[in-house]
């Protein structure tokens, strides 16, 4: 445990990075996740066509696949980012179809005459979606999207790949100098099992504050 105790920077380090990752791909995934939804769900054929094609590819493309492809690819096109910015973006790309489908499910548990009724009231579709559906939809799938960010936040260790100093390469470097890979990576399992709980807790409690407003 001295060693844990020893490295305990090193592992806050790590594990302010993987925050990081995870507050960008929490904010930049349900802002697209959000917008995929109300395409499929539009009643524009081209619209539910570019979001069904999007959420068809990036969802059965495995991320480490993506994550190679968007930081080394790019700059073949002359495009260049940060590997830290590249991974917080591969990130969101692919968690953003998982979002759009259970946001999707909760639009279907809207009675689609309440848009009816909205629009019959002169409001515009958008603005009816964005003040009357959205907010029914995202209330009944917060539990869900708990389960989707749970995930995410394992998903940031793809970042080790392509060299993003997070906790999972921040570990592997530490496990490499110390050679005590069994106990380095079991304060790195602590630390992704604290933050997992910690998503988790949170989408419980949002949870129980949507459900006593409804």
């Amino acid at each position: 445990m001295e060693l844990l105790f020893n490295h305990a920077g090193d592992f806050g380090q790590g594990v302010l990075v993987t925050l990081g990752l995870v507050v960008y791909g929490f904010l930049g995934s349900i802002i697209l996740g959000t917008i995929l939804a109300a395409l499929k769900t539009s009643p524009i054929r081209v619209a539910r066509a570019v979001s069904s094609c999007y959420i068809l590819v990036f969802r059965n493309i495995p991320l480490p696949v993506q994550m190679v492809l968007f930081v080394f690819g790019l700059p073949q096109l002359d495009i260049q980012f940060s590997l830290y910015s590249s991974a917080a973006i591969a990130l969101v790309l692919y968690t953003a179809p998982f979002v759009a489908e259970t946001i999707r499910s909760g639009l279907n548990t809207v009675d689609r005459g309440e848009l009816e009724a909205s629009m019959a009231l002169g409001f515009a579709p958008m603005t009816s979606m964005r003040l009357l559906v959205l907010p029914q939809a995202l209330a009944t799938v917060v539990r869900p999207l708990g389960n989707v960010y749970i995930t995410m936040v394992k998903n940031t260790s793809v970042a080790a790949l392509v060299g993003v100093a997070e906790l999972t390469f921040l570990t592997d470097k530490l496990a490499v100098d110390e050679a005590s890979p069994f106990l380095i990576f079991a304060g790195s399992a602590i630390c992704y099992l604290v933050l997992g709980l910690a998503v988790g807790r949170l989408g419980a409690a949002l949870d129980r504050k949507v459900a006593f407003s409804r």
